[in-house]
């Protein structure tokens, strides 16, 4: 296939993070480290009920169980095989040197800037690096939009970012500064080991495009008409408008203090994914009623079912499929004697 960037070479290049390696690598890893293929990390998406971990190659197997409180699954060890947010042969090698060209002027003159930077006094930082910061968060956003079929840009939008990052040294500022892009970034402090509490993903149902990058947040918009409140577990505030930038003379960055990430990022699992899991066992849990008995169970006896299986909220992640079914053949047993 052709390399969609340049849309003229063969893809011929292997290992290509669509986000970039050394901005996550840290969330990854098991004690935040940058060694590479040493961490696991959650799947949050909504298409399961169950967490799913996944865990690189070099992830130590007595840690990983220390985790999990489980043998790793045949599946796990496969899905180990894989490197995640990365594709072989879709880009090309001359466009993947474009795209290191972008991250290593980001990682050396706007990273040391926010990672470990004394900034917990500021509630923004204001960068004159405009064409840098820019393209550095426009080829994230446009290689997910190629990688990943779920994210989705309009064909007209997603073909001016790729012409802005094909033309990057030649782009004019009004071609770079057309999209309002805000960009939130969160401050993590506690050594290298608590960046493996902060996410990586990216959400595909919800306007603008957002996308989580260990320590970054970035909101992309496709117009100005786009700018609206956008209510993503009080990520935003009444200020969201001041920081989507566009036509801007400064980068505005806003700061998410440490305590504010740690609340941001417990919220957003909290009713991301318990919502929808304890919906999933309760619909389950229904069906089966039915099943056996030819009627629905009484709301107590469903909320008794829920209490028995995690009466902690915070339980409800900590459960596999098989475990599930044990808990649940356990309660029905209970009610059949």
């Amino acid at each position: 296939m052709k390399c969609p960037l340049c849309t003229i070479r063969e893809a011929d290049k292997k290992n290509t993070h669509y986000f970039t390696d050394k901005i996550i690598r840290s969330c990854l890893n098991l004690d935040g480290g940058n060694e590479r293929e040493t961490g696991f990390y959650f799947d949050l998406s909504n298409d399961s009920a169950f967490v799913e971990f996944n865990f690189q190659r070099e992830t130590s197997i007595k840690k990983l169980e220390e985790t999990l409180g489980r043998e790793a699954t045949e599946e796990e060890i496969e899905q180990a095989k894989k490197i995640p947010f990365s594709v072989d042969y879709i880009f090309c090698t001359q466009c993947e040197a474009t795209f290191t060209e972008i991250e290593d002027g980001f990682i050396d003159n706007i990273l040391p800037k926010l990672r470990g930077a004394e900034i917990s006094e500021n509630e923004e930082l204001d960068f004159k690096e405009i064409r840098i910061i820019r393209l550095f968060f426009f080829i994230q956003i446009w290689r997910t939009a190629v990688c990943e079929q779920a994210f989705k840009l309009s064909p007209e939008v997603f073909e001016k970012l790729r012409l802005i990052i094909l033309n990057h040294a030649k782009v004019s500022d009004e071609e770079l500064k057309e999209f309002p892009l805000s960009i939130t970034y969160l401050e993590t402090l506690g050594g290298e080991k608590e960046y493996t509490s902060n996410f990586v993903g990216f959400t595909s149902d919800r306007k603008p495009n957002l996308a989580i990058l260990n320590d970054f947040v970035i909101q992309f918009y496709e117009s100005i008409d786009d700018v609206k409140f956008f209510d993503f577990y009080d990520l935003n505030n009444a200020q969201f408008k001041k920081f989507a930038n566009y036509n801007e003379e400064e980068f505005k960055v806003r700061i998410m203090h440490n305590v504010e990430r740690k609340a941001f990022l417990k919220e957003m699992i909290r009713k991301e994914k318990v919502k929808h899991t304890l919906s999933f066992y309760r619909n389950s849990f229904r069906e089966l009623w039915f099943r056996m008995f030819g009627v629905n169970p009484p709301t107590l006896i469903t909320e008794q079912y829920i209490y028995f299986i995690c009466n902690q909220e915070d339980d409800v992640l900590s459960h596999t499929r098989e475990n599930i079914i044990k808990l649940t053949q356990e309660f029905m047993m209970k009610k059949l004697q």
